[in-house]
């Protein structure tokens, strides 16, 4: 809901806010908004809780009620995204500079965090963060593919043989994805970063999933010619913008360039990817692990983002499809 006064233009932004709405369960806590503002300002918009209401059958539903910026002549980065393998050159561009803006978004995180003082596991004491272990167990016993399950084994194992103690734990976006980042629609600046309910403090880059949905797109099932299932679609370019992301990372964060840094991250990278796609939502549960039959967009992000190519980097899915 956008109020504003009349007399004024909904474009100048200043005059109009938003009044949400949030179920109990999937509140937004005003402590991490005010830590998201202190290490991401200005991407974060600001935010106040107007307390909560009881509606429905004998009040039985509790909603959270908001107020927060609204931010004028923004678009979701899901919205604009292409879909198709090869970028042209305006797009290509659009993406090299997305990709800068995203490493100073890292950057960000990565300075507004701590090293840990004896082990980053058990500085992390969220939802996920302090389940971290035991869902990664659950993963490589239950996921529906072979080398998905080996690939959280071995990822469970570097987690507690100390592989995450060589970078920051610090706040992370809870669900880092191209919908929740806001952008100019015709230069695809970072203009914002919304919906801050699920986050908490974690190992930095743990929100590398969100990147590799910059590098290519899901093809839907009537667009595959294969089995008729959905895929994971690297772009051709691909490649290239995970180099520039690489570089003005180091740029940023020079400790980055340090092998044990590197491969910390690599991991992050890897039990970010893990325990996002590896559970389903299911309105806000997380407790079940995927599988081929009701999460097809799920699985094959999983295949192409840890089940590389030994020719290549990164590969398409596979499996599903």
């Amino acid at each position: 809901m956008i109020l504003r006064d009349e007399k004024e233009d909904v474009g100048e932004g200043d005059k109009a806010i938003l009044v949400q709405f949030r179920l109990g369960k999937h509140a937004v806590s005003m402590g991490i908004v005010s830590e998201a503002t202190r290490i991401f300002s200005p991407l974060v918009p600001w935010m106040r809780e107007l307390g909560d209401i009881r509606v429905g059958e004998e009040g039985r539903v509790d909603l959270q009620v908001l107020e927060m910026q609204f931010l004028p002549g923004v678009v979701r980065l899901s919205d604009v995204l292409p879909r198709g393998r090869v970028l042209d050159p305006w797009t290509l561009k659009l993406c090299w500079d997305l990709i800068r803006n995203l490493s100073w978004y890292f950057a960000r995180a990565w300075d507004g965090g701590h090293m840990a003082t004896f082990s980053a596991v058990r500085e992390c004491h969220g939802r996920v963060g302090k389940s971290m272990v035991s869902r990664l167990r659950r993963l490589e016993k239950d996921l529906p593919v072979p080398a998905l399950r080996e690939k959280a084994r071995r990822t469970r194992e570097a987690v507690e043989d100390g592989g995450l103690d060589f970078i920051p734990v610090g706040l992370n976006h809870g669900d880092f994805l191209p919908s929740n980042l806001l952008v100019d629609p015709s230069s695809w600046a970072m203009k914002g970063c919304i919906d801050w309910a699920e986050a908490e403090v974690l190992s930095s880059g743990i929100c590398q999933y969100g990147i590799e949905h910059i590098f290519g797109y899901i093809e839907d099932a009537d667009d595959c010619e294969k089995r008729g299932k959905p895929r994971f679609v690297y772009y051709e370019q691909a490649e290239e913008l995970r180099r520039i992301f690489w570089e003005e990372f180091e740029q940023l964060v020079p400790a980055v360039k340090q092998t044990d840094v590197r491969e910390a991250l690599n991991l992050s990278r890897d039990v970010g990817i893990l325990l996002w796609k590896g559970f389903a939502w299911d309105d806000g549960a997380i407790d079940r692990v995927v599988n081929l039959k009701d999460d097809l967009e799920e699985v094959p992000c999983l295949e192409a983002w840890l089940i590389p190519d030994p020719g290549f980097d990164r590969r398409d899915s596979f499996i599903s499809s």
